[in-house]
């Protein structure tokens, strides 16, 4: 007889790829995708209204074997902590609580000390992008697994222009597999060719522009990116930037080296560490969360990701 699936998921880190296919996996557990998404529910923690999500919880699923309701990130809808334990404890089997933190969480985090003592409730998993040579294996694999096969130095060379960050180097491989057709290895040439480096430059120089409120340069910027990219491809360089100002303006705040925190090439994350300098944690946080309300609100239809993407810039500039 299977194992019942657990009431509580816990999934916390900064792979954001790995972490968004493990939450698609969960959503095709549902079954059919109309009355799935009719029994999907995500909202921002933040933002979201704690009795609505507990009625979410539990409430019975509709024509589904169970219903699946996301908070991330965690924010304010984590605490106090006795709330959030006293609702997960009654989560029933037929809810799939998915609580995720876009960070590591320490060991001795009050949600894992909680996860550890209920076991066959909660379900945790830890999120941290492949790195170094992980990542060079994990190239290879990721374009097998997408009918293709990547050359030694060509996966190298990918992981050096994507600075290490895995969701950006699976859309990439995808482009380089496409335009080999899958007919032979890709190459170093056709990295050279198709992954410029000047996509994360200009991401770094928007970035710089909206810190010193220059709007004009930092819609140039924008605008010359949507121009060379697909703007859900640019969405997850912002998101992913910010992410990275986040760490960084947090080990910041606590007197401590951003390298350790970020896991990027020195000059890389010294770059982030600068940027980092120019806004307050709070803002950072707040930008991050309009972030995510951007991406829910584009992938349900309710706004163009390109014009979004310009209103956002021209508000941060102001």
């Amino acid at each position: 007889m299977p194992a019942a699936a657990p009431a509580v998921y816990i999934l916390h880190g900064d792979d954001d790829l790995a972490i968004a296919e493990f939450l698609a996996r969960l959503t095709e557990k549902l079954g059919d995708p109309t009355t799935a998404q009719l029994n999907r529910l995500e909202v921002v923690g933040d933002q979201a209204d704690f009795a609505a999500v507990e009625a979410a919880c539990l409430a019975a699923p509709f024509l589904a074997p169970r219903r699946l309701v996301i908070v991330r990130p965690l924010g304010k809808f984590a605490t106090p902590l006795s709330r959030l334990t006293g609702l997960l404890e009654r989560v029933p089997s037929t809810t799939g609580l998915v609580l995720v933190e876009p960070k590591v969480l320490p060991k001795d985090a009050a949600l894992l000390q909680w996860a550890a003592a209920n076991p066959g409730r909660a379900y945790v998993r830890s999120f941290e992008p492949p790195r170094g040579g992980a990542l060079l294996r994990w190239i290879h694999t990721r374009a097998e697994q997408l009918g293709g096969q990547i050359q030694p130095e060509a996966a190298a060379l990918l992981a050096e222009s994507v600075d290490g960050e895995a969701r950006t180097a699976s859309q990439e491989l995808s482009k380089l597999l496409d335009y080999v057709d899958r007919a032979r290895p890709v190459t170093t040439a056709d990295v050279d060719l198709l992954t410029p480096a000047h996509g994360q430059a200009d991401i770094f120089a928007m970035v710089d522009a909206l810190g010193q409120r220059d709007g004009r340069q930092a819609m140039e910027h924008l605008h010359r990116l949507i121009t060379d990219q697909e703007p859900r491809y640019i969405f997850a360089m912002v998101i992913r930037q910010f992410r990275l100002l986040i760490l960084a303006r947090e080990a910041l705040d606590a007197g401590q080296s951003p390298r350790q925190s970020l896991r990027l090439a020195p000059f890389v994350a010294d770059k982030i560490a600068r940027q980092a300098v120019n806004f307050p944690l709070t803002r950072l946080e707040a930008i991050y969360h309009d972030l995510l309300d951007i991406d829910l609100a584009s992938k349900r239809g309710q706004v163009d990701l390109e014009v979004a993407l310009d209103t956002l810039v021209a508000g941060l500039a102001r």
